[in-house]
């Protein structure tokens, strides 16, 4: 085929590709639309109202400042596990553009799917990079849910008001969960593990290796400190955002209860989600800050406010890195 040929083929497609992430945001914030909409119905349109009527906006600069620090925390922990399996750093410009577009509203994948087709079309190792994304969704997880199942102890220790069932699983479930992570990941079990009919559930097996990475983790701290330096700060500046936007609509739970139902509303992580989590995660924290007993309707202004920054602001930057991205991601495509 000629180069004129091949021309007409190209500008469909990339026009297309162009097209599709923008229409995939609007349809992700209209869902987010509809879920706090139900929610505000539910609860008395009337009482929403008077929650946004009470605003204290010097806590607005809270929400802006964190995320913009949780974006810095995440771009150090991203670079540190793409490390992992003896790669070459990558360059800080790709790794900001790469964690700007994971965190738009507009992969059916989720963020962790734009992390997959980036490292693999780097590396050229689907294997790897599937696995090294496995390993940085089990780290996210192995700094949040340790400390908010501490907290969760903590809070039934001292007879808290908040429900039961809410801290439990968090208190019982995170120790086990870890433990029997951490037990079945090891090399030679993976290996025995392949050899029987579980083996070819293939997706276990590269689970049960991004769990591994973690091993590595832990035993060479020094020499991956960027990974949890910049996990933990990630965490830290996001929840410091949730509870700037608490404070806007006057709410004040505590630091204990206020980790709960951060962790508790992103009981699968943003970057994990379909389209940033549009719905799940409105409805999710909404109710796990009702359910540590705070007042629903100012509890919903609070995540609305929370997710303007954190999700409606986000995409048009994640929509701009991903622009420059397309070349090397459209070569893997999304499933």
């Amino acid at each position: 085929m000629g180069r004129g040929g091949s021309a007409s083929i190209v500008g469909p497609v990339l026009g297309r590709s162009a097209i599709r992430p923008v229409l995939l945001s609007a349809v992700a914030a209209g869902v987010a639309a509809v879920a706090v909409l139900a929610i505000a119905r539910a609860t008395g349109v009337d009482k929403v109202g008077r929650a946004f009527s009470d605003v204290h906006p010097q806590w607005i600069a809270l929400i802006a400042a964190a995320e913009a620090v949780a974006y810095a925390a995440y771009m150090l922990a991203y670079r540190s596990v793409a490390q992992v399996h003896g790669h070459a750093p990558l360059a800080l410009p790709l790794v900001a553009r790469v964690v700007i577009a994971g965190f738009g509203p507009f992969s059916i994948g989720g963020g962790f799917g734009i992390d997959k087709r980036m490292l693999h079309a780097l590396h050229e190792d689907e294997r790897s990079a599937l696995v090294r994304v496995l390993a940085l969704g089990t780290l996210e997880w192995a700094v949040l849910a340790p400390i908010t199942c501490i907290v969760s102890i903590v809070l039934l220790a001292q007879g808290a008001d908040v429900m039961p069932s809410l801290l439990w699983p968090w208190a019982i479930a995170v120790p086990i969960g870890f433990g029997f992570g951490l037990w079945a990941s090891a090399p030679h079990r993976i290996k025995r593990l392949s050899r029987t009919w579980i083996g070819r559930l293939r997706w276990l097996t590269h689970a049960l290796e991004g769990v591994g990475v973690l091993r590595t983790l832990i035993r060479n701290p020094h020499e991956h400190w960027g990974a949890w330096l910049g996990t933990g700060l990630y965490w830290a500046a996001d929840i410091g955002a949730f509870y700037g936007g608490l404070r806007t609509f006057g709410l004040n739970p505590g630091a204990g209860k206020v980790i709960v139902a951060y962790a508790t509303g992103y009981a699968a992580t943003r970057r994990s989600l379909p389209l940033g989590g549009a719905g799940i995660t409105e409805v999710l924290m909404t109710y796990a800050l009702y359910w540590v007993r705070e007042p629903l309707a100012p509890a919903l202004a609070a995540v609305v406010a929370y997710r303007v920054f954190n999700f409606l602001l986000a995409a048009t930057p994640a929509l701009l890195a991903r622009r420059q991205l397309e070349p090397m991601i459209d070569s893997d495509p999304e499933p």
